[in-house]
């Protein structure tokens, strides 16, 4: 694949404007946790699309945002660090909600970083609500590049799109590959992912205590994978750890009578059974610990930093 186009093409952008749903609808599989809830992508996941024109790599960033701790600190690093080391920069907005300090703040990164050194597309995502903010993101653009907006053409790619309903993802993969150098691939072809399989057992529970947990305590939720064991070749045991920074959010997490943990559990078995193809034995302990958001062997674990 020598002659082909191969490259990195890094998705930006505040929390949740649809990173890992559109990640997902392009590889045309689950690779990327995906949530209403904001800040639930807290590594870097590279996503591998192989096909005749040749390969990219996806590399789902988290979302961007003003960080309150070392965790979000850490987020913003990995997620301006893997813009710069890109071949093409996917800033995707979601267009059916306003602009705000967040986005304003990732506008400037980009123009002020990045605009002219490489190609960046502007992604209008959730075209299908309306895009009743699509002049907004254009105008900030603007201000922040100090041009017009059809002077950033060569510069600056803008492409509506919406992951959700796969409009325009053909146009914006056709565009993507045009930008990408010729060369030799990056991963294999069967290759869909390289994000390590203990932070996507973590990802997967995350999700599921996420979709159970709404808004009530989420971002105080982390959850870390203690053991892994290949019991036989039909059955694999993992043991994880769930944590939360306070009792009474231990208290939910367990819900009434063990509810909430038995339905987290059941859930993510059953999604991990499918991911690994065999029957899989889930163990889930609870544990408080204020300032794991802060410890910094605790992030490493996780995949946060290195």
């Amino acid at each position: 694949m020598d002659n082909k186009h191969c490259g990195i093409a890094a998705i930006i952008g505040r929390t949740n404007t649809g990173k890992s749903t559109l990640l997902n609808a392009l590889l045309g599989q689950k690779v990327s946790i995906v949530s209403k809830i904001p800040q639930t992508t807290r590594n870097i996941i590279r996503g591998v699309l192989t096909e005749e024109r040749g390969q990219i790599v996806f590399v789902d960033t988290p979302g961007l945002h003003k960080p309150k701790h070392h965790l979000g600190k850490y987020m913003n690093i990995l997620a301006e660090d893997s813009a710069r080391g890109a071949d093409v920069v996917l800033h995707l907005v979601d267009s059916s909600e306003n602009t705000g300090e967040e986005e304003t703040m990732i506008v400037g990164f980009l123009s002020r970083q990045l605009l002219g050194k490489l190609p960046i597309i502007l992604v209008l995502n959730k075209i299908d609500l309306g895009g009743k903010f699509i002049s907004e993101y254009l105008k900030l653009w603007e201000e922040k590049s100090g041009k017009p907006i059809n002077e950033l053409s060569d510069k600056l790619i803008v492409i509506p799109v919406s992951a959700l309903k796969g409009t325009s993802l053909d146009k914006l993969l056709e565009v993507l590959f045009s930008y990408m150098p010729k060369g030799p691939q990056l991963y294999p072809e069967d290759m869909v992912s390289d994000f390590p399989d203990n932070l996507a057992y973590a990802d997967i529970i995350r999700q599921k205590l996420f979709e159970r947990m709404r808004q009530e305590i989420p971002y105080s939720i982390g959850v870390l994978i203690e053991e892994v064991i290949e019991r036989t070749k039909e059955l694999t045991f993992i043991k994880a750890v769930i944590l939360v920074e306070r009792d009474s959010q231990k208290a939910m997490v367990i819900g009434d009578k063990g509810r909430v943990i038995k339905e987290v559990g059941s859930a993510s078995r059953k999604e991990l059974e499918g991911m690994l193809d065999k029957k899989v034995y889930l163990e889930l302990t609870v544990k408080t610990n204020p300032d794991w958001r802060e410890d910094k062997e605790i992030l490493k674990r996780m995949g946060i930093i290195q």
